[in-house]
């Protein structure tokens, strides 16, 4: 079955969220501005680049109802992560992609990306419908604009950092051309993804202390399998 279309409704600006959310969150705008910033400003001068990759608006992101059961089973293992973090225990929690969309859609924590994301997991390789404010990057060419659209990538987090495999992005209705999304282009966006978000924890002890709990994360066939640290 299609994923629901992407509707061209501005949703409520995002509030606030918990230290899970706001982590997930702030590493997925970093992350694909810092990708707008490097393929972008690779492919064009700034101005052209910035029309082309971002908006002015932000578009709504629709997901499926989730079903009770569907909920139940999600806002149950969000809670044994909750609690392995709180307790200083090992644990590893999978979690599907119906799961994941459920959390966005239900959880309190996680209302900052209700209506702005959709994910989906096949063959270790994420699907993320994305609308994004690139604001909190500090660059005056992405002040009031927005990553609205569709990256697919493996994702591991190992040792306190991120590794992202980036496969394909799509923003505005413009694919980004494979041939760029080089070996040594994605060291340093890595590299540069890993920066930010370190320096930006920082500012949030929650979010920060959050992370710290975590020992691995990463795609596995249609899972998100997370594995707390025992502290």
């Amino acid at each position: 079955m299609e994923a629901p279309p992407i509707m061209q409704t501005p949703p409520p600006a995002p509030s606030g969220m918990g230290c899970f959310a706001k982590g997930c969150l702030t590493l997925v705008v970093a992350t694909f501005a810092l990708l707008v910033a490097f393929v972008g400003g690779g492919l064009f001068v700034v101005n052209r680049g910035l029309h082309l990759f971002t908006a002015t608006t932000p578009v709504q992101i629709q997901s499926r109802p989730a079903s009770s059961a569907e909920l139940q089973r999600a806002e149950a293992k969000l809670d044994s992560l909750r609690s392995a973090v709180s307790n200083h225990q090992e644990t590893t929690i999978e979690f599907d992609s119906t799961e994941i969309n459920a959390l966005i859609a239900n959880e309190r924590e996680f209302r900052g990306a209700r209506g702005h994301a959709r994910v989906a997991i096949a063959n270790s390789i994420a699907s993320l419908d994305l609308s994004a404010p690139l604001d909190s990057v500090h660059w005056n060419w992405l002040k009031n604009r927005w990553f609205n659209g569709n990256v697919q990538f493996g994702f591991s987090y190992v040792d306190d950092n991120f590794n992202f495999d980036l496969r394909s992005a799509e923003a505005n209705g413009h694919q980004f051309p494979r041939a760029f999304l080089t070996t040594g282009l994605m060291e340093s966006f890595n590299r540069s993804l890993n920066d930010s978000f370190h320096r930006e924890s920082s500012k949030h002890p929650e979010s920060n202390d959050f992370w710290r709990h975590i020992k691995m994360a990463s795609l596995q066939n249609d899972k998100l399998i997370v594995t707390t640290r025992s502290m």
